[in-house]
């Protein structure tokens, strides 16, 4: 096996909207707390090739992902199904994704990430090396800083990665743990949050790495059990330090990662959600529009928004399309890299690791093109902001009980077809 590895900074210029908070703040960057970067990983082996990308944003659209693996495609010979785009969902980052009340791109930004992204994908292949040693590791950490915010059971705590020697170069690792990058609050300073700060102590010890962000759609910070959107500075390098430490002493313990074929699949599934009349959404948005509407009201004008979007793609015969979220899987022997492209509740993650007990999946959530929201059938039945508010800003239909339980076992199969 051959592997490469690329860094980019892809910090944009003051003034970028930043997202992730709402409503309607006009949260623009006023400068840079820490830089924003574009990383990659690639691998090659009997002369197929995959990458992994990992960006400091919140998350892509469908159109973004599809223009950049077109391109790979054309002009390099690299699967669509064999370039995984991952975001580690930053809320400290300049807006990608339009997201009602949450922040609106530039029409400058995405254009010169189109560039970067194909600039750091292009240099990972390009610095493919052969490999001299691989191992994996998946180290139980329950006193880390993940919470689950809504007062659920479930937490995914262990800290998972791989760990990759090349010759004539330093060693690349994937990191991955599950937690939201929302530190530091609504603060008006570019920031990747703790992800950053664990990559940098990585380059640190003379590792170049990557961070893949798991299943954390419920999950927050601890440090926002106390008093939300506190944590600052030196909370992120206290995150950072911690998760490296505990990263580090996996790797220690670490068992070896006999590569293999590599081999990528990707499907788009259909997360089944409520019937949508359009006479009802009709009737509804009018209601809506009789009531006064100012700078204070932000969810009454997602909700408009969320309804005029409805009746367009009712109109347009869209709705299924923009009910589908991607799942994608990259096997390479027995580790097995994981994209969903949602917010994806930390149980929906679990009945994906589960249909592979013998692999090592790195599941890595808000990968390339982002839907929106997956929660659990508990989440939709209460009407959680996961499963209700969350949408409308997202712009995506609302799901049914159980769908996103039933979307994560097709996700399995998808890795299962992987694995082979």
């Amino acid at each position: 096996m051959r592997a490469g590895f690329a860094d980019l900074d892809i910090t944009p210029a003051p003034g970028e909207e930043l997202t992730g908070y709402g409503y309607y703040l006009g949260r623009r960057a006023t400068g840079t707390l820490d830089p924003l970067h574009a990383r990659a990983l690639a691998l090659e082996e009997g002369g197929a090739a995959a990458v992994v990308v990992q960006l400091d944003l919140i998350g892509l659209t469908k159109e973004f992902v599809a223009d950049v693996r077109m391109e790979m495609a054309d002009t390099a010979g690299l699967p669509p199904e064999n370039l995984l785009l991952h975001c580690t969902h930053t809320h400290s980052g300049p807006a990608i994704v339009p997201v009602e009340g949450c922040g609106r791109p530039s029409e400058e930004f995405p254009l010169a990430l189109r560039e970067q992204v194909l600039t750091v994908i292009r240099r990972a292949l390009d610095d493919l090396r052969p490999v001299r040693g691989t191992s994996r590791f998946a180290l139980d950490w329950p006193d880390g800083f993940a919470w689950n915010r809504i007062g659920g059971p479930d937490l995914d705590t262990h800290v998972r990665g791989v760990r990759i020697e090349v010759e004539g170069s330093l060693p690349i690792a994937v990191l991955s743990y599950s937690c939201h990058p929302v530190t530091l609050g609504v603060n008006r300073q570019y920031s990747a949050d703790y992800c950053g700060a664990v990559l940098q102590e990585f380059s640190v010890y003379g590792t170049r790495a990557l961070f893949l962000n798991g299943c954390c759609g419920d999950v927050d910070p601890i440090s926002n059990a106390y008093a939300w959107g506190s944590g600052t500075r030196e909370t992120l390098l206290i995150y950072g330090r911690d998760l490296a430490q505990v990263a580090r002493q996996g790797m220690a313990q670490a068992t070896t990662w006999t590569p293999g074929a590599i081999r990528g699949v990707s499907r788009g599934i259909i997360l089944e959600t409520e019937p949508m009349g359009l006479s009802e959404l009709t009737d509804a948005l009018e209601r809506l529009r009789q009531t006064p509407v100012d700078d204070r009201t932000g969810p009454q004008r997602v909700d408009i928004a969320w309804h005029e979007a409805m009746i367009r793609r009712h109109k347009e015969g869209t709705l299924t399309e923009a009910a589908t979220a991607e799942i994608q899987a990259i096997a390479c022997g027995d580790v097995v890299f994981v994209g969903c492209s949602a917010e994806t509740f930390t149980r929906l993650g679990q009945i994906i690791r589960e249909s592979a007990p013998h692999h090592h999946l790195l599941i890595a959530a808000t990968s390339n093109g982002v839907l929106g929201y997956i929660g659990t059938e508990d989440d939709v039945r209460n009407r959680g902001y996961a499963s209700l508010t969350s949408c409308k800003i997202y712009g995506m239909a609302l799901p049914v009980p159980g769908a996103g339980e039933k979307w994560a076992r097709a996700g399995a199969r998808v890795v299962a077809e992987a694995i082979g």
